[in-house]
């Protein structure tokens, strides 16, 4: 190697060594001394303001006119000589119109008062939410909302069928047809009077209510009418649909309660009439049937029907064959349906499982008109309770059947949709989507194989089974198809509980389950938030799995944990000190500025911050002595003065609150500890820290850049927007424009 070559390549090492910066911790302490905020005399302004104050808590309306006239001639004569405005006035005049009776002319004010040019954003935001809570100008913007549903809901209808027809123009009529046709459908089951319709209602009503003497008001009265009025058939027609429903379900008793409910709405309505007296039909031989069952008729051989009560009565009672002398003495007997039940329920207490199952169905098939019993062995037989073995298989050959009947059937796979019209005219209705179904054949061939087929209904029935009976006849059937469930869905730990409960567990696959479940409850007790919680868990794998590798892994954890536990761990990160200084300034926690100056050379804050842990200590993470920000911090804790703490939540509360007020994106995020432990700290309370684990506070403090990432997303402010779709049906691809629909407002949940 040449001299040049060894004299470069130390050059390169000393540029890396140049670049890789160290990030020593910084001395001492890392907050500075807190600063003394000198006295001050008060001045015109402050002299305003009281005068201000007192007049609002007197309502003494001409003394505070004169204090808001002073502070704005007070402001005036500051931008007169060249000095900062106050910023007061504004808050004066909004103070002043608050005091005024009238709802109408208070909002008058308020709007002349946004024509400032010297509000704050904060302000500002605030009276434009309260000119926006107006019930007519909230009345006209949801029927402008509903307007515009209709008209996009229209549009997109069909833009969508022509602009997916550019690659196959041959399918254009096909898709304008079922797009007209399920906009159709659509509109036929939209309710008479829309959700937002109903919030304009709402707010006719209460612009009514809090002015009725207004000019507005005579006008809306007749508005009002015209919307109850169809809000009222918009309820008859839920009412009856949802009658109609109960009775296809067989309840006929939720049935008759929708269908006088329709009634009360329209005393004359046909299809609700129909309803109720559907209902009231199967009511009635309902009770019938019930009054027959209760019915005691004289048998043939009243020693013989003593015998069999009393054999059920008793403990050891021999059901069985008292029940078989019954049958014998009267085979035809008025009594024999109920031997022939006693006998299965004896044949089930013996053991004989299949037995006793195989007498029930034959009695359930028994028509009620010819047995009184035949009801009671069909609910048992039908009870997923009773008969978990038969509710498995039908919910297991149910979940096959739909596996295979969305294969080879695709959208029409559960039948025609349901559209509340007469079953032939829905399945005429459903003749379009015919096509669809056989062209989708080989998309749906391809991905039939990887799609897993929803098992839970019978993986539940299975587990009932081995509850009611963990040595029954399926027993051991039921037990093998559970472990391979739950194995199949990623779940060993239910594997193992179900392998463990059987008589005599296989060891070999026992052990391969317990090391996959042991893993997998690690994982979830690491995902826990809660960590009293989380050390639970921690320690009840190490206890469960004590042979295996995890039980190590879990037992550092719990001690990893026990060194972190602290009553508080509300994190503030470096990105949210940086966006909001006041916190870190003097007149917060007063941080030393070479923490968040961005060299790491002088001692640098982590991006995850500091973190306050309840009563006056904070933890502070620094960065590694590599200086990257990806490496694990170098933590250390400090405690400060209860009146720094307090300093520093109290600007991180107040700088959090003005964020909101001019943030429509920030979430709302209540905390019941945070706030406790704020309270406290405010008070000067926070040493004596509340060491209940539902007391604790895992709150996390983060920027805007963190939050919402580098570039924050807006929504945009066009009313359309371009939709490129593709159809695997068909193998084609189009572009289309869609018009967006309103947003529903937070409230629109009440009015559904």
């Amino acid at each position: 190697m040449t001299r040049v070559t060894l004299l470069a390549w130390l050059g390169v090492a000393l540029f890396a060594l140049g670049c890789a910066t160290p990030a020593p911790l910084p001395a001492g302490s890392a907050v500075e001394p807190l600063p003394s905020l000198p006295l001050r005399p008060p001045d015109e302004f402050d002299r305003a303001a009281r005068s201000l104050a007192t007049a609002l808590f007197l309502d003494e309306p001409s003394a505070a006119e004169a204090a808001r006239d002073r502070i704005e001639a007070l402001d005036a004569d500051r931008l007169g000589s060249d000095e900062k405005p106050s910023g007061l006035a504004p808050y004066a005049e909004d103070a002043v119109n608050s005091t005024e009776p009238d709802a109408r002319v208070y909002r008058a004010a308020q709007e002349r008062l946004l024509e400032r040019d010297d509000l704050d954003p904060e302000l500002r935001r605030r009276v434009e939410a309260e000119l926006d809570d107006d019930p007519l100008a909230l009345a006209s913007e949801r029927l402008a909302d509903a307007r515009q549903t209709q008209v996009s809901q229209t549009t997109n209808a069909f833009t969508r069928a022509l602009g997916t027809s550019f690659g196959n123009p041959a399918l254009l009529p096909y898709r304008l047809a079922m797009s007209m046709l399920g906009f159709g459908l659509a509109k036929r089951q939209e309710d008479e009077l829309t959700p937002p319709e109903r919030q304009a209602l709402g707010h006719w009503k209460s612009f009514v209510d809090q002015h009725p003497s207004a000019p507005e008001a005579e006008a809306l009265l007749g508005e009002i009418e015209e919307a109850q009025a169809r809000w009222l058939e918009t309820q008859r027609e839920r009412s009856v649909r949802r009658a109609r429903q109960a009775l296809e379900a067989g309840d006929p008793a939720v049935a008759r309660i929708h269908a006088e409910r329709a009634l009360r709405f329209a005393p004359e309505d046909r299809d609700a009439a129909r309803a109720r007296d559907a209902a009231q039909l199967a009511l009635e031989r309902r009770w019938r049937n019930l009054a027959r069952s209760e019915e005691a008729l004289p048998t043939a051989d009243p020693n013989a029907e003593r015998a069999l009560a009393v054999a059920l009565l008793l403990p050891r009672g021999n059901v069985e064959g008292k029940a078989r002398a019954l049958l014998g003495a009267a085979p035809e007997g008025s009594l024999a349906d109920e031997a022939e039940l006693a006998l299965a329920l004896a044949l089930a207490d013996a053991g004989r499982e299949r037995e006793s199952w195989e007498a029930l169905e034959e009695i359930a098939e028994v028509p009620p008109e010819r047995s009184n019993v035949s009801r009671y062995a069909d609910a048992w037989v039908r009870s997923p309770d009773q008969n978990p073995a038969r509710a498995f298989r039908k919910a297991n050959a149910a979940a096959t059947r739909k596996s295979f009947s969305v294969l080879a059937f695709g959208p029409l796979a559960a039948g025609a949709p349901d559209q509340d019209l007469p079953r032939p005219v829905e399945w005429l209705v459903a003749v379009p989507y015919v096509p669809g179904m056989v062209f989708g054949l080989p998309t749906r061939l391809i991905g039939f194989p990887f799609e897993r087929t929803d098992r839970r209904g019978a993986a539940v029935f299975a587990r009932r089974y081995l509850e009611r009976y963990p040595a029954g006849a399926e027993a051991d059937s039921m037990r093998e198809w559970l472990i391979d469930y739950e194995e199949g869905r990623g779940n060993p730990m239910g594997a193992l509980q179900v392998a463990e409960s059987a008589p005599a567990p296989d060891p070999e696959r026992t052990a391969g389950l317990r090391e996959r479940a042991a893993r997998q409850a690690l994982e979830r007790a690491k995902a826990e938030k809660r960590w009293d919680a989380r050390i639970v868990l921690l320690q009840e794998v190490a206890r469960r799995f004590p042979e295996s590798p995890v039980a190590h892994e879990a037992g550092a954890l719990v001690r990893e944990e026990a060194e972190r536990a602290s009553p508080q761990r509300i994190r503030i990160a470096r990105s949210f000190l940086v966006e909001n200084p006041v916190v870190a300034g003097p007149s917060g926690f007063a941080l030393k500025p070479g923490l968040l100056d961005g060299e790491p050379e002088n001692g640098e804050l982590h991006p995850d911050g500091l973190t306050l842990l309840g009563g006056n200590f904070v933890e502070f993470a620094f960065l590694a002595p590599s200086g990257r920000a990806g490496d694990p911090p170098e933590v250390r804790r400090e405690r400060l003065s209860p009146e720094r703490i307090a300093r520093g939540v109290a600007q991180l509360d107040e700088s959090v609150e003005r964020r909101a007020r001019t943030d429509p994106d920030l979430p709302f995020e209540p905390d019941a500890g945070r706030d406790l432990f704020f309270e406290r700290a405010r008070l000067g309370v926070a040493e004596a820290a509340d060491p209940r684990p539902q007391a604790r506070s895992s709150y996390a403090y983060i920027g805007a850049r963190e939050r919402y990432g580098v570039v924050r997303s807006r929504e945009s402010i066009l009313p359309v927007e371009i939709v490129l779709q593709g159809s695997f049906q068909d193998f084609g691809l189009g572009a289309f424009p869609r018009l967006r629909l309103p947003k529903p407002t937070p409230d629109q949940v009440l009015y559904r």
